[in-house]
């Protein structure tokens, strides 16, 4: 039997999981590393974390009992966190640590870039302007660090990077086209207007292939740091989110999914490509569909923040604190834009607030008001769906959220949808086996992989909306919605003062 190796290259870790040809996890490792954050609004990752944990990773599967010989591993397909920068030299070499997603240091840059193309970029992207994007960080490259962008051979994306470690050829997927800001999206290929315009080079971005294309097979060097076989192919794979999409089955038109991790990002599968100001687009793994996505970004991570803020290490502890909160009680509105907002507020200063506090509020009540904040920070999203035509009636969720039955609830109550608890494998990493299969050969098409996944079943749980909540939480929801707006001006005004010289 052949297997897939699938590595996910996560915002914190990097998940590896083996799988047969059935596409039945064999072996899985988990690895941590660090992320740099060396001024206010800037996030960096250092490159050799990502190596060292694959080396990491890979050993602990193939040292387990049950895991194959490596030469029967067909092929390796990596999904990385995106858009994230990695600037390196003709042999592959990073010149400088990551610039990941999360970075928003390249406002100047997204000015310069607007002010140059103005509703080209749009026109041809469909996608917004935003500094988290590829363009914007190469740019604050070559004006900040301009020794680093002259060296540098090509700009790579994280998954792209490792790729290149394994194989020694350079790459980018497609589905990464939407975020790169570069590329004709529609089209699948660079665009020399966007470049051009962005004040770029051309000849430091590398080549783009499909998600299942095989960019090459691993060289002896990477073979003998991994104790992997130079028979294995590597395919481009895909960005993280898009492959989470596919692991938990999105490929009809009007699928919807959440995935509620450090970030919470919400995906509309469609059969056509629809432009829209408040969402990125992208092309799916699944050739002839398209992923629009707009998320709340540090919505799953507000929990884990308030958890740890007053100690508390047993989640399923202060769940049950929350879920005996009567909503309605006391309302309290969270907005949960603890961090700057891409889609769909594109707002680089939001701030987290706690709207309704009063002395004797508990923990339980805060809790379930991050919970309820993240929920309605996904229903503007939802709401927003209507504009692409469709408003789905259940969604599938996975992420760390979705481990509680609790904030499940939550969702569904707050959404007014049903929502499917899906298996307990991580979305990404199968997403990305499924990827790394169909490139096998293994299966004929991404629908009978689906189905095959259907038949097994393995769902922890449909959460369906209580109707007694329905007419507080779309109260609520209108609140939150006022609140946003109202307070809009005044994030840029905290930003400003914030900026100001600390006072002597």
């Amino acid at each position: 039997m052949k297997y897939i190796l699938s590595i996910d290259l996560g915002t914190t870790s990097m998940k590896a999981v083996l799988f047969d040809g059935n596409l039945s996890a064999v072996s899985r490792a988990k690895v941590d590393y660090s992320t740099d954050y060396p001024a206010p609004g800037w996030a960096e990752q250092d490159v050799n974390q990502w190596w060292n944990a694959l080396k990491t990773a890979v050993g602990i599967l193939l040292n387990n009992p049950s895991s194959p010989n490596p030469a029967e591993i067909a092929v390796i397909a990596i999904d990385g966190m995106t858009p994230t920068v990695v600037p390196v030299d003709r042999d592959g070499n990073a010149l400088r640590k990551a610039i990941i997603w999360m970075d928003r240091r390249s406002e100047a840059e997204c000015r310069m870039i607007g002010d140059a193309l103005g509703e080209d970029l749009f026109n041809i992207s469909g996608n917004h302007n935003d500094p988290s994007n590829f363009s914007p960080k190469m740019r604050w490259v070559k004006e900040n660090e301009p020794d680093i962008y002259h060296q540098t051979e090509k700009f790579l994306f994280a998954n792209a990077y490792l790729v290149h470690r394994l194989t020694g050829e350079f790459s980018m997927d497609e589905t990464q086209c939407g975020l790169s800001q570069l590329c004709d999206t529609l089209k699948g290929d660079w665009n020399d207007t966007l470049i051009q315009g962005s004040g770029l080079d051309r000849a430091k971005l590398p080549p783009i292939y499909r998600s299942t294309d095989i960019v090459g097979r691993i060289t002896r060097g990477a073979a003998d740091q991994l104790g992997l076989s130079t028979q294995t192919g590597v395919i481009a794979g895909a960005m993280d989110n898009v492959a989470a999409g596919l692991g938990a089955g999105i490929l009809g038109d009007g699928d919807l999914y959440i995935s509620a991790g450090t970030a919470t990002n919400v995906s509309l599968c469609t059969v056509e490509p629809r432009f829209h100001k408040s969402f990125h687009i992208y092309h799916h793994i699944v050739p002839g569909r398209w992923i629009h996505t707009a998320g709340v970004d540090y919505g799953g991570a507000g929990y884990k923040w308030f958890a740890k803020l007053i100690g508390e290490k047993d989640y399923a502890s202060l769940d049950n604190r929350a879920d005996v909160v009567k909503p309605g009680n006391r309302p309290l509105i969270f907005l949960p834009y603890m961090v700057g907002q891409r889609a769909p507020l594109w707002n680089s200063h939001t701030r987290g607030v706690l709207f309704g506090m009063d002395p004797s509020m508990s923990d339980g009540e805060l809790a379930r008001a991050f919970m309820e904040g993240n929920a309605y920070g996904i229903r503007r999203i939802l709401e927003l769906t209507r504009e692409l035509g469709t408003f789905p009636s259940k969604g599938k969720l996975t992420g760390g959220c979705s481990e509680s039955r609790v904030y499940s609830q939550i969702f569904a109550d707050v959404l007014g949808v049903d929502i499917l608890r899906v298996g307990e494998m991580d979305t990404a990493p199968l997403g990305m086996a499924m990827a790394g299969a169909r490139a096998a050969g293994f299966f004929d098409d991404f629908e009978s992989i689906t189905e095959m996944f259907s038949s097994r079943g393995g769902a922890r749980g449909i959460h369906t909306p209580e109707e007694n909540k329905s007419e507080f939480y779309n109260a609520g929801y209108k609140l939150f919605d006022t609140l946003y707006h109202q307070l809009e001006p005044a994030f840029h005004e905290l930003s400003a003062l914030s900026s100001q010289e600390e006072l002597k």
